[in-house]
C-alpha cells in the first residue's frame, strides 16, 4: 500500500508560467528565429506529453520555486482510510462554551484564618506546650511565661477586684456615686489591660480570687489551627511585640496562581477553578484577582479558595490552577488527536479537501475546552482529520511518502 503525495499549483501561477514561457524561447536568437521556431515545432511534436511537462519544468524550474505558490496534499484510496479508521469531524461553532485556563500555582496559607500570637509584655519563657506541626484547639495552652509587669498587675487586679466586690455588695447609694464609679473604673481598667496581655477569662478569674503564681502566666491557642512557626526557646527572654507562634486554619487554604499579562483577560470573584497537586484534584472558587503586574515576574496574581477538610494539602505546595472561563464567541474546537506539528513546529490540522485528499494547515491554539482545543485560523463548516491525523503527520515527514504494508 502506498500514499501518495501531490504537489498542487493554483491556476493563477500556471497560467503565468505559460505566458511568462513564450517570450524566453522567442529571445534565444534574434537572427535565426524562423530557424529555430521550426525545430522547436518538430521537436515539440516529437516528444510526448509527459515528456514536454518535464522539459518544462527543468528549463524554469528555478522561477517556479520563486513566483509559484505550492499546496501539499496527501491522497489515501478507501482502503487506506479504512485500514487507519481515519474520522473527519464538521467544524461548528459553539455558543455559551467555556475554556480551561491552566497556570501555575503555589499553596498558601488563608491569611483571614491566621493568627500570630505575640508576646505582649516582656517575659522569659519558662515551658513550653505547643510544638511545631501541632494541631491546636482554641484554649489549648501555648507556652508558660514569667514576667515582672504581670505580677505587678496580678497584684493591682487582685486588689481592685476585692473593692469593687465590697462597694457593690454596699451598693451606690450606701458608698457614693463617685466611690462607685471610681471602683468600678479601676476594676475595668486593670481587667482590660490583663486581656490586652494575652489572659483569657480563666485566667484572670484566677488572679481575683488570688490563686495565681505571681508574675507567671500562660498564653492560650485564639482559635483551632495549626502550628506553622515557632521561634522561640525554653529560657529565652522576649521583648514585648515578639512573635511566639503562627497558627493556621487548615481546614481552607488558597491557592495563589500567576496569570500571564494577557490584555483584556478579567477573571471574575465566584470563577471556578481546579487546584491539581499531583494526583489530587480539589474544586474551589476565585476570590480575589489581582489588577496590578508583580513587579519581579510580570504576572498577575489571582487567589483561588479551596476547602481542605482532610488537611491534604499544606502551604508551599506547588500545583496547577485549571480556571473555567468563557470562551470567545462561536468558538471552533478539535479533539487534542487532530492536532499534529508541522516542520517548522507550528500547530496544524489535515484538512478534507474531498473524500480522499487532504492538507495540512496551519493553525492558532486560543485555550482549552475540557478536553477540547478552541482554534482559530479555520472558518465553521470546514472539514478535519481527528483520528489518524497523526499517521499523515508521519507520512509527510518521511522523504518518500511511501508505506508498505507487510
Amino acid at each position: 500500500m502506498k500514499i501518495k503525495m501531490k504537489l498542487q499549483k493554483k491556476p493563477l501561477a500556471i497560467a503565468l508560467l505559460a505566458t511568462l514561457s513564450l517570450p524566453a524561447w522567442g529571445e534565444e536568437n534574434h537572427a535565426h528565429a524562423h530557424n529555430e521556431s521550426n525545430e522547436t515545432q518538430q521537436h515539440a511534436q516529437q516528444l510526448a506529453p509527459d515528456d514536454n511537462a518535464g522539459h518544462d519544468s527543468h528549463d524554469h524550474g528555478d522561477a517556479s520555486e520563486d513566483t509559484h505558490e505550492e499546496e501539499t496534499v496527501l491522497e489515501l484510496t478507501t482502503e487506506q482510510q479504512n485500514m487507519l479508521n481515519l474520522q473527519v469531524i464538521t467544524l461548528q461553532p459553539e455558543p455559551n462554551a467555556t475554556r480551561t485556563l491552566t497556570v501555575p500555582a503555589e499553596i498558601i496559607s488563608n491569611q483571614y484564618r491566621t493568627w500570630v500570637v505575640p508576646v505582649r509584655i516582656d517575659s522569659q519563657v519558662q515551658s513550653r506546650s505547643a510544638t511545631l506541626g501541632q494541631h491546636m484547639e482554641k484554649g489549648e495552652p501555648i507556652a508558660t511565661l514569667f514576667s515582672p509587669a504581670m505580677a505587678q498587675l496580678q497584684s493591682d487586679l487582685q486588689v481592685a477586684a476585692d473593692a469593687w466586690r465590697r462597694v457593690n455588695n454596699l451598693g451606690r447609694r450606701t458608698v457614693g456615686n463617685q466611690r462607685y464609679l471610681d471602683a468600678r473604673g479601676d476594676y475595668q481598667a486593670l481587667r482590660a489591660r490583663a486581656k490586652g496581655y494575652g489572659l483569657d477569662n480563666e485566667a484572670i478569674a484566677a488572679i481575683e480570687a488570688g490563686k495565681s503564681e505571681k508574675g507567671v502566666y500562660t498564653l492560650t491557642a485564639p482559635d483551632d489551627g495549626l502550628v506553622l512557626e515557632d521561634a522561640f526557646q525554653q529560657g529565652q527572654w522576649l521583648t514585648a511585640g515578639s512573635a511566639l507562634v503562627t497558627l493556621v486554619d487548615e481546614s481552607e487554604l488558597w491557592a495563589e496562581a500567576a496569570l500571564p499579562p494577557t490584555p483584556g483577560l478579567q477573571i471574575a470573584t465566584g470563577t471556578p477553578a481546579r487546584v491539581i497537586v499531583g494526583d489530587t484534584t480539589v474544586d474551589g472558587q476565585v476570590i480575589q484577582s489581582g489588577h496590578r503586574l508583580n513587579p519581579v515576574t510580570r504576572t498577575l496574581s489571582v487567589r483561588v479558595a479551596i476547602p481542605n477538610a482532610g488537611h491534604l494539602l499544606h502551604p508551599g505546595m506547588f500545583a496547577d490552577v485549571a480556571l473555567s472561563l468563557a470562551a470567545p464567541n462561536n468558538a471552533l474546537t478539535v479533539p487534542e488527536e487532530a492536532l499534529t506539528r508541522s516542520a517548522d513546529g507550528d500547530w496544524q490540522l489535515f484538512v478534507e479537501e474531498e473524500p480522499g485528499y487532504y492538507k495540512p494547515v496551519e493553525i492558532q491554539l486560543n485555550g482549552q475546552l475540557e478536553n477540547r482545543r478552541i482554534v482559530t485560523g479555520m472558518k465553521p463548516g470546514t472539514r478535519v482529520v481527528t483520528r489518524g491525523a497523526f499517521f499523515l503527520a508521519s507520512e509527510m515527514a518521511k522523504s518518500g511518502f511511501d508505506i508498505h504494508n507487510h
